[in-house]
């Protein structure tokens, strides 16, 4: 894709700007103290079969026994475990509309369809309308994202608590992969339900999209369940030495939340200025209508090597644009870019 992107703009594909992938552009937590233990790893021998000691650490960050703790590459693959174990041909998960694309990915890789939600005027699901899709005894798994992907939207603690225990019968997985960035959470209520499935991700706030590294914080039964679905040796020595030391650089990862929030109000104030209309956003990106067509201002940004994401056959996204906030110098390249829009 780079690549691609970089010859028809007639650029270096190292000049390539993906403000479509929700990646921060700022340094890893613990980025220095990881790079010291590389040549320490005993990367000639497999990792420990449980993700050892990364899946210790994630239950003591979460006061969890290490058996409520499954470690997996990327939220991605939790969200196919989840899948794998609750859905099935005849089985039906459900979903907010728009909302995270994999959720429908690994629905139908499990063999099972999607039905979705429509989100209100203000961009927020609601309740109601999720309560009674989710009646169908059909339904193996709620699936819900806060932040939501692409609209940025927290769900509230009454609204997840109730979803829980109105549907003891169902599996509700809660995405919070953006958990870090917004300083909100629902984990607590989450871990109390017995068919509370929380999934997190290493990608985003602590910056460790290619480290590849993921997990799930579950009651011990359903952590079993999944626990029989990974596949063993999933992870890498070197995804678990750099999750466990940015884990406990947690002053590292909130200075770098700080400016990421921060270059979020500066990036937000400069598009309204531009004359865009944004969601409020509670992540590291921002969903915004520009002032012009949406489908020709993504292509005139990818003229110049910006990707945004695009969503022209989404009827109530079609006008809209997703832009990742980068760091500032990224952010003013893209801005000039609209400048210059003729």
């Amino acid at each position: 894709m780079a690549s691609d992107v970089a010859a028809a703009a007639g650029i270096a594909e190292s000049d390539v700007i993906r403000f479509d992938m929700n990646t921060p552009a700022w340094p890893p937590a613990a980025w220095e103290q990881t790079v010291v233990d590389v040549p320490r790893l005993a990367v000639n021998e497999y990792p420990h079969p449980s993700n050892e000691p990364l899946r210790s650490a994630l239950a003591a960050h979460f006061d969890v026994r290490p058996e409520q703790v499954v470690v997996t590459c990327g939220a991605d693959e939790a969200l196919f475990l989840v899948a794998s174990a609750y859905l099935g041909p005849g089985r039906v998960g459900v979903a907010a509309n728009p909302t995270f694309s994999m959720f429908g990915v690994v629905t139908e890789a499990a063999g099972g369809s999607l039905v979705t939600v429509p989100v209100d005027e203000d961009w927020h699901l609601p309740l109601e309308p999720v309560l009674r899709a989710a009646r169908d005894p059909a339904i193996g798994v709620v699936w819900l994202c806060s932040p939501s992907n692409p609209t940025g939207r927290t769900l509230s603690t009454d609204f997840v608590r109730t979803v829980l225990e109105e549907l003891p019968d169902v599996a509700v997985a809660v995405d919070e992969a953006y958990a870090e960035i917004s300083g909100t959470s629902v984990a607590d209520i989450v871990l109390a339900a017995p068919n509370g499935i929380l999934i997190r991700t290493f990608s985003k706030g602590y910056g460790l999209a290619g480290a590849r590294v993921g997990y799930i914080v579950t009651n011990a039964e359903v952590a079993r369940t999944l626990e029989i679905l990974r596949l063993p040796q999933n992870m890498t020595a070197f995804g678990i030495a750099a999750a466990c030391r940015a884990l406990a650089d947690q002053p590292g990862l909130e200075a770098r939340v700080a400016s990421i929030v921060a270059e979020r109000a500066r990036f937000e104030s400069e598009l309204r200025s531009r004359g865009w209309q944004l969601v409020p956003s509670s992540a590291n990106f921002l969903l915004g209508s520009p002032a012009r067509p949406a489908v020709e201002v993504s292509a005139w940004l990818q003229g110049a090597g910006l990707v945004v994401r695009s969503y022209p056959s989404h009827p109530r996204l079609k006008d809209w644009l997703r832009v990742t906030v980068r760091a500032p110098e990224e952010n003013d390249r893209l801005l000039s870019r609209l400048d210059a829009f003729r």
